[in-house]
């Protein structure tokens, strides 16, 4: 977030200065190559360090010496409990806070990690004045959230659909306001803890949309229909809009499950009950065992079969396996008796570390595959997670290495158009229960929609 949101603000005609805490990502950087996958993100970055207009710096000293407006782009990570962390962040701003000592010149800090409401008054304010020796005349402290999506992070830096700023003086929002200048998009200026509001607000709202969409399915799948149909419906309402009603195995990635239990932790705290946030919460943990019911009911037993797992990443598009549904799926897969193998084109190295941190030596991991006809071959189903294109993409000597071209597709990429000779099954496309008796006599579906 911090790269995408720095090169754009270095595409858009400011001098950048870049400092990360990690000497390896410095490097990495000054070398214009991403360390993260992310699509657009090294071509841009490789444009602006040549223009020098990005520049990576070794240490906080020279990037307040140099930086008149300095963003605080620090990972806010969530505790066994929900509760936001703040650890990361209170050591930047105490850090930060020490390199502005002494400086006479006016500095604007700017809050752009996620935070719950309330954290710039009572938790960064403080902090970085004590920390400074700095009073209001000569240091400004401002929220500015982001609204990045992974997978589309550059596009979404450079042409925002909305900038919202958190301030409480006017000259903090003219500095901001000279920063975004010629972005385009709509400014809105709310007071820090409604900033901080927004954020959360957002990705909750957006979270219970895509949990309603995974309660539709189990609708569409009992009842006989295809839940994109009675989504597309739904959204074609102005007052809700088709965004996000994409029914799948869950949400995933770094922000719905740590924002949401953060959100919900904080609403406690004050004394307020969350109850939306809790309940996209409790659908997602649901739908990765409705998936596992699912694959169980077209499959039939799972003991001693054997399931290809194409997609581990949260989505396609990134390397990040953070709250990727294919943990809980393929946990459940292997309790189950089933024999697991695995793939994805860029996330299983990723994978296999998330797995080891989570499971250690408790549970043995899925059988890594390094191409996809390699975890297909004498498989008895495949379950599409993540909807890469290479698998959407489907290639006609994938099914005949399959021991019964079996393939339950949680994101109904190839379910309106099956390939040749492959039974697929897609989540929220109903009747489930008539695929269940062909698929366990290893005989082709009738249902090919």
């Amino acid at each position: 977030m911090g790269i995408a949101t720095g090169l754009a603000f270095a595409h858009h005609g400011r001098k950048v200065f870049a400092y990360d805490v990690n000497p390896q990502v410095r490097a990495t950087l000054r070398a214009s190559r991403s360390p993260y996958r992310e699509l657009g993100l090294e071509p841009l970055l490789r444009t602006e360090i040549r223009a020098g207009r990005f520049v990576v710096v070794d240490d906080l000293a020279e990037l307040s010496r140099e930086a008149q407006v300095l963003f605080l782009c620090v990972p806010t990570p969530a505790s066994a409990s929900g509760r936001i962390n703040l650890a990361p962040l209170r050591g930047a701003v105490k850090e930060l806070g020490a390199t502005l000592r002494g400086r006479r010149d006016f500095r604007l800090v700017v809050l752009k990690s996620t935070v719950v409401p309330g954290t710039a008054d009572s938790v960064v304010e403080p902090l970085l004045r004590q920390a400074s020796a700095r009073g209001p005349d000569s240091l400004g402290v401002a929220s500015n959230p982001e609204f990045l999506a992974e997978g589309r992070m550059v596009a979404d830096a450079l042409a925002p659909a909305r900038v919202v700023f958190g301030v409480c003086d006017r000259r903090s929002e003219r500095w901001l306001r000279q920063v975004y200048a010629g972005f385009g998009a709509p400014i809105l200026t709310l007071s820090r803890p409604e900033a901080e509001l927004v954020k959360y607000s957002s990705n909750a709202f957006l979270a219970l949309k895509v949990s309603f969409a995974n309660e539709l399915s189990r609708w569409t799948e009992r009842l006989g229909g295809n839940v994109d149909a009675v989504a597309t419906a739904v959204g074609a309402d102005p007052r809700i809009g088709p965004s996000f009603l994409r029914a799948g195995p869950g949400f995933g990635g770094s922000c719905f499950e740590k924002d949401l239990r953060a959100f919900a932790h904080r609403a406690g705290e004050l004394g307020l009950a969350a109850r939306a946030a809790e309940a996209a919460l409790a659908i997602n943990r649901e739908q990765a065992d409705h998936v596992v019911d699912l694959i169980r009911a077209t499959a039939g037993d799972l003991a001693g079969s054997t399931v290809a797992v194409l997609g581990l990443a949260f989505k396609p598009g990134t390397d990040d396996v953070r709250e990727s549904r294919a943990f809980p799926i393929v946990e459940s897969l292997l309790r189950a008796g089933a024999s697991v193998r695995v793939h994805d084109p860029v996330a299983q190295g990723n994978f296999e570390r998330e797995w080891r941190q989570r499971f250690g030596e408790s549970l043995p991991p899925p059988s890594s595959c390094s191409s996809v006809p390699a975890a297909l071959r004498a498989a008895d189903t495949a379950v599409l997670q993540a909807d890469w294109p290479e698998y959407v993409r489907w290639n006609a000597r994938w099914t005949r290495t399959m021991r019964r071209p079996l393939l339950v597709d949680l994101r109904r990429a190839l379910t309106a158009a099956a390939p040749a000779g492959l039974t697929v099954v897609g989540l929220g496309v109903g009747p489930v229960a008539s695929a269940t008796p062909a698929a366990r006599s290893g005989k082709r579906s009738r249902r090919r929609s």
